[in-house]
């Protein structure tokens, strides 16, 4: 696992040890940079479930301004502070160990705002109705908190499969989708602002 370009590319990332993160392969992670070519520099994202830090240290590598990793797991933080070191990056990162769950409160009280989130949950929780569709509802509150901002983007990776879009009540669409193998990427905008201004 190594930083594919930009400011750290070549450096090779330290993963966390047991099956409790699932980095995403470096094929499925320049396929998605790519397709965020035009929006990731200067950016400001969010990196959930973070595990290694890979997703949002790949972001600033290649020019994002800033980076929030949000992760749980005690032994996940300890490496990701590892890999931004390594990849010379910390200055523009901030980690914080909170569930993805209880995050929005936090960033709305710190008045943070965001172009990008990243969310790389667990595999089996997301094929979970309940988790999913209250995940869902965690992405439609970073929308109507303005936490996302207006053309700000969400993606979702998560196993190959028909993604059951959100209910219409929630402020976020599905637009797109990217599959790799059994890995699938679902990208989602921000709908809440869009509607207010028609």
């Amino acid at each position: 696992m190594r930083v594919i370009a930009g400011s750290a590319k070549g450096v090779h990332l330290s993963s966390v040890k047991g099956s409790t993160t699932r980095p995403i392969p470096d094929r499925i992670k320049g396929s998605l940079f790519n397709i965020l070519a035009g929006v990731i520099p200067d950016s400001r994202v969010i990196d959930l479930y973070a595990g290694t830090g890979a997703i949002g240290i790949e972001a600033l590598s290649r020019g994002a301004k800033s980076c929030i990793f949000v992760e749980n797991d005690r032994s996940a933080i300890q490496i990701i502070k590892k890999n931004l070191e390594l990849a010379k990056l910390q200055t523009d990162a901030r980690v914080l160990s909170y569930d993805v769950f209880e995050i929005a409160s936090y960033l709305e009280e710190n008045n943070v705002v965001v172009d990008i989130i990243f969310a790389s949950p667990p595999y089996p929780l997301l094929e979970k109705n309940s988790y999913r569709d209250d995940l869902l509802a965690v992405f439609s509150s970073l929308c109507t908190k303005h936490i996302l901002l207006l053309d700000g983007l969400i993606m979702l990776q998560h196993r190959k499969t028909d993604f059951a879009m959100a209910p219409k009540t929630l402020a976020i669409e599905l637009f797109d989708t990217r599959t790799y193998g059994d890995t699938q990427l679902s990208f989602f905008k921000n709908t809440i602002q869009r509607d207010h201004l028609l």
